[in-house]
């Protein structure tokens, strides 16, 4: 019986190329790129969970108010690793460390590693590191002593086994190679090259019984079956009693200690301070639901042209049922050739997916491979995934087909047919809802991007190199600052602790009374004194700066926020201590500037002066060849710090990678959208075609009548037209919901417009009578007399 059922699917899909063409190239395209997204899901679901005790492994965050400051972030104090230990029996381990980088040299060149950890001793305890020679653990007892990652090794060391040797830092230290491990796979939201043991970093041991100061990163397991729940109660009443006191408690302010769980890092909020960057589970679930949405467009399609082309099977359906076949039957046949129209199109999505997955790598930033696929859990999903499109292929065209009577379908075939227009206009609405949806998301997605690039930050980021580590100038940092100001092609140089875009530190501040606060917790940042002006921030109030006033080592600037906030009709003149010991004056208020993404407001600021040198040199360019004055400052580099590499960025390109998930998401959907309109219209063409030879007769006729070619194509685009009008009715509310919604991510936000939903209908409208007139100008230009004697 299948045989028989499978040469009649293969002799109408021979027969009807056209829309088998059809039909296959939608299902193909929508199986890819659900194919595409799912291992970009996948990839995305399995982040850190390759660790043996993934599961029961958390992060400590520092979450906290003070006076009007809030904070979350995962650096924490350091004595919270040793309560955490030792007070709580539910805690197995517990470890500490801090990222950092260190500066090798290989030979005469000098290197810069940027994913360094100085790691405790537990490390090993806590995270999954397979060793492939020495003895990392016991090594990195000795301060000395280095943990390379295999391709670290296999950089500086080459095929040579370097356990023994030893590998060079910039200041001359030699560090012995204890061991080497195998990096963590891709899919961690820790990036680490070497390791180190902490008990090199001096300022830790200065902090080890600071409960204010975010210091370390603590990770740790629970004992088996031990409730991580009970252990934040019981954590949060333990740092009540011993570690608040009442002044803190005083003004609503608060400290707490959530955990997260390891496998939660990755997709979770984004936080100050954080490497893994998070807030990704938003996009797995937009990601998923286009992919859904894509592929239902193709499920569309087949279904419509199915049940559209039921009036050429009326027949077929009634004479097997008046020569016996069962309903099942007749299901069964239907269901068989969604069968081969969904694995052809699997087959065909696998090798499609194959050869674009490259190009899917380097722009979502990923390593994926088809071979993934083969694991047991996913090839069961994505067969399952297989069994599903054909479910949804088949069960409404057969259950339609199959229902026909044969005494009414032979007697009046077209008569008795009339009534399922419904079914096929209500997908094509759905169809192009969808497109339709997922266009107005793209404009909108692009307009709020321009916006972004287009506000006013309140300081000029154009034309500025920003070197990072400028310190490694050591003695020459002066030096090499007034050489920069004697270049023809520097305009201005300045250095802070924090450049806009950076992460920025808070501390308390106590202003001189009265002021709205007797004391508070303020953003700041050490600058030198032509940081103001180099900036082009705006003073409004009092003036910047002066590097040749003494007094000024002992200044700052407020921005107009912490003007606000501190609440003085005339800061000018008043003292802010910085810490509670060291008094700075106010002698400007600057304009408030967007020193961190537009996804927040303009927080208050304190910019302190110092003469010492700060990490980071902003270089402002005058207008010119780039490359060639790049050229021009790494050899000036070179010369005032042949041991350091320079490490540069340009500060616009540092405010664009604080949306690069923003601007990954308007390309995805610029994409998808591009594709959601190519199925659709694929299927619309398919479904032109069928009606307007259904037509033939009707519009000879019409012809001989004296009708136009112009009215006849009105006349077969007009229903289809109208299909169109009623889905972009009924995808802008959606689409504005939703997107509003998204919108409310940014504090500086576009207010959704009109014209973005009118291009949005124009477009899909003209998309639409595009296809649909090609067939009609086709058929109404045929000769007339050509198309009454094909009836």
């Amino acid at each position: 019986m299948w045989i028989n059922h499978l040469k009649i699917t293969l002799r109408r899909m021979a027969k009807n190329k056209g829309y088998t063409f059809i039909n296959i190239a939608g299902l193909t395209v929508g199986i890819a790129v659900c194919l595409l997204i799912f291992l970009w899901v996948n990839d995305e679901l399995s982040f850190d969970r390759f660790h043996a005790k993934a599961d029961r492994t958390y992060r400590a965050l520092w979450e906290a108010r003070y006076g009007e400051n809030e904070w979350k972030t995962p650096a924490v104090p350091m004595p919270l690793g040793r309560t955490l230990e030792s007070e709580f029996p539910e805690v197995e381990t517990v470890t500490q460390f801090v990222a950092g980088g260190y500066t090798f040299k290989k030979g005469n060149e000098y290197f810069r590693e940027q994913n360094g950890a100085f790691v405790d001793g537990h490390f090993f305890d806590v995270f999954t590191m397979e060793t492939l020679s020495g003895d990392p653990k016991a090594g990195l007892q000795q301060p000395d002593a280095i943990v390379l990652t295999e391709a670290m090794a296999q950089r500086y060391f080459g095929a040579d086994n370097p356990v023994g040797k030893t590998i060079e830092r910039n200041d001359g230290q030699l560090l012995q190679v204890a061991g080497v491990v195998k990096a963590f796979p891709p899919q961690s939201h820790l990036k680490i090259d070497f390791l180190v043991s902490s008990n090199v970093l001096s300022f830790l041991e200065m902090r080890r019984e600071q409960w204010g100061s975010a210091s370390v990163l603590t990770y740790f397991t629970m004992v088996p079956g031990a409730s991580v729940d009970e252990l934040q109660q019981k954590l949060g009443a333990y740092v009540n009693e011993y570690v608040v006191d009442d002044e803190f408690r005083q003004g609503n302010n608060y400290t707490s200690f959530p955990f997260q769980a390891l496998t939660d890092i990755h997709l979770g909020p984004a936080l100050e301070m954080d490497a893994a960057h998070g807030g990704g589970m938003t996009y797995v679930w937009i990601f998923s639901i286009v992919a859904v949405f894509i592929l239902l467009l193709a499920c569309i399609n087949f279904i419509n042209l199915t049940t559209a082309r039921s009036v050429l099977r009326a027949e077929e359906v009634a004479v097997r049922k008046v020569l016996g076949s069962q309903r099942r039957q007749l299901i069964a046949q239907f269901f068989t050739e969604s069968i081969m129209y969904v694995g052809t199109s699997l087959v065909l999505a696998l090798v499609l997916t194959r050869a674009v997955l490259p190009l899917f790598n380097d722009f979502a930033d990923k390593q994926l491979t088809l071979q993934i696929l083969l694991q047991p859990i996913l090839l069961t999903s994505v067969l399952g995934f297989a069994a599903l499109t054909t479910f949804i292929t088949g069960i409404i065209p057969a259950t339609v087909l199959s229902s026909f009577t044969p005494a009414r379908i032979l007697k009046d075939k077209i008569a008795s047919l009339k009534g399922r227009n419904w079914l096929r206009e209500g997908l094509v609405v759905m169809q192009f809802a969808i497109s339709v949806a997922l266009i107005i998301g793209t404009l909108i997605i692009k307009d709020q991007l321009a916006f972004l690039q287009d506000r006013n930050l309140g300081f000029d980021q154009e034309r500025v190199v920003v070197i990072d580590r400028a310190t490694a100038l050591r003695n020459n940092y002066f030096p090499f600052v007034e050489q920069l100001r004697n270049m023809p092609e520097v305009e201005a140089v300045t250095s802070a602790q924090a450049m806009p875009g950076d992460d920025y530190d808070s501390t308390i501040f106590v202003p001189e009374q009265p002021s709205n606060y007797e004391s508070s917790s303020l953003v700041y940042s050490f600058v030198d004194f032509r940081f103001p002006d180099a900036m082009d921030i705006k003073v409004v109030a009092g003036r910047s700066f002066n590097p040749d006033m003494a007094t000024d080592t002992a200044a700052c600037i407020i921005n107009q926020a912490a003007a606000a906030k501190l609440g003085w009709e005339d800061p000018i003149g008043k003292v802010l201590s910085y810490g509670g010991f060291d008094d700075r004056r106010i002698v400007g208020v600057v304009e408030d500037f967007s020193f961190r993404s537009l996804h927040y407001e303009v927080e208050p600021i304190v910019l302190l002066t110092t003469r010492k040198p700060l990490s980071n040199m902003a270089i402002r360019l005058k207008p010119g060849r780039v490359e060639d004055q790049l050229a021009k400052l790494q050899a000036t580099w070179k010369e005032y710090a042949p041991q350091a590499p320079m490490e540069f960025t340009f500060l616009d390109q540092d405010f664009q990678q604080l949306y690069e998930k923003e601007m990954r998401m308007g390309q995805v959907f610029g994409i998808f959208s591009l594709l959601a309109v190519f199925i659709a219209c694929l299927g619309l063409f398919g479904l032109a075609a069928f009606l307007t030879e259904q037509r033939t007769k009707e519009i000879g006729i019409r012809k001989i009548l004296g009708a136009t070619t112009a009215g006849l194509v009105g006349l077969l685009s007009r229903d289809f037209l109208r299909l169109v009008l009623i889905a972009l009715l009924i995808a802008s509310p959606v689409a504005w919901y939703l997107m509003n919604g998204w919108l409310e991510d940014f504090a500086y936000r576009i207010h959704i417009q009109w014209w973005v939903f009118a291009i949005a209908g124009i477009l899909a409208v003209g998309i639409a009578f595009l296809t649909v007139s090609f067939q009609s100008v086709k058929a109404a230009m045929a000769n007339p007399v050509e198309s009454l004697r094909s009836e």
